[in-house]
């Protein structure tokens, strides 16, 4: 992942869940650390900007840190094809129980969703158990690429990777040959 990945940030403002779970990019920082969004005040304000959800975006730090744990433990585990702990499972009914949605048909004749009311976080926890326990369940993956570990849709059953460079940077990580490390005399 390129500086520039990460100031631009593509990968937000298409999904609220995946938008909150792929605040932290796995590698990229010094010495192969994380880069956590939510540790950096102006890479947090070009999240917030970007972000699908304007409510989520507006959520206090603390919070969407906390909701943020909550998510990347369900698509983790949910990527890993593991079912969900009972106490995690619990956490985001519980949260999620907030915000109903009624589903009507508009004037067209199509199925339209109306939320209820809840906050933000009733409604990302909502559309997380949506996405960890719907129909697209088996499309979540986590990218192995180097410098990434996004959270992301398969498109395709054999997809391995989040994006084409992503793929591109895993292939010629594999083809370089490995440092045999300091000789010794």
């Amino acid at each position: 992942m390129t500086i520039r990945d990460l100031q631009e940030m593509p990968w937000i403002g298409e999904d609220p869940v995946l938008d909150l779970a792929n605040t932290v990019v796995v590698g990229a920082g010094p010495g192969r650390s994380d880069v956590d969004f939510f540790t950096d005040r102006e890479l947090t304000s070009r999240w917030r900007a970007r972000a699908a959800d304007r409510g989520l975006a507006a959520l206090p730090l603390e919070e969407l840190r906390r909701l943020r744990g909550l998510v990347r433990d369900a698509l983790g585990t949910t990527a890993g094809q593991r079912p969900l702990t009972d106490s995690l499972r619990a956490r985001l009914n519980e949260l999620a129980s907030a915000a109903p949605v009624v589903f009507r048909m508009t004037d067209d004749g199509l199925l339209g969703r109306q939320e209820q009311g809840g906050g933000a976080d009733a409604v990302v926890a909502r559309e997380t158990l949506v996405l960890v326990a719907g129909p697209d369940r088996q499309r979540v993956r986590r990218c192995h690429a180097p410098s990434c570990g996004m959270f992301f849709l398969a498109r395709r059953r054999d997809q391995a990777w989040c994006t084409l460079g992503c793929g591109n940077r895993a292939r010629s990580t594999r083809r370089q040959p490995r440092d045999p490390g300091p000789r010794t005399g």
